[in-house]
């Protein structure tokens, strides 16, 4: 199976050989010389049978969860970002004149 992973790692780096014709892609997935199943499954582009082969899973879900006591209080407000009345602000801008 590492012959699928670098094949299709391969077409990650090179779009050009997915959009090429239907026979340099299939020579390209017969070199690989692949069991039947996986061989099928490239040249049919079917990307639920490769992830099936391949022990790929269907849905893939990320969650935080903040750490205990890292809840920030309002009364606890660090201004220590906000400019001082007697410090002037000063940004970088352009201004366009006609």
């Amino acid at each position: 199976m590492s012959n699928v992973i670098a094949f299709l790692e391969s077409l990650g780096r090179d779009a050009t050989m997915a959009a090429q014709g239907q026979d340099t892609y299939a020579a390209a997935v017969d070199a690989l010389g692949l069991d039947d199943e996986p061989r099928q499954a490239l040249l049919d582009r079917d990307a639920a049978a490769l992830g099936d082969l391949l022990g790929g899973r269907l849905e893939m879900m990320c969650l935080l969860f903040p750490a205990d006591g890292d809840e920030k209080k309002d009364d606890d407000q660090d201004d220590s970002d906000q400019p001082d009345d007697g410090e002037r602000k000063e940004s970088i801008g352009f201004s366009a004149r006609h």
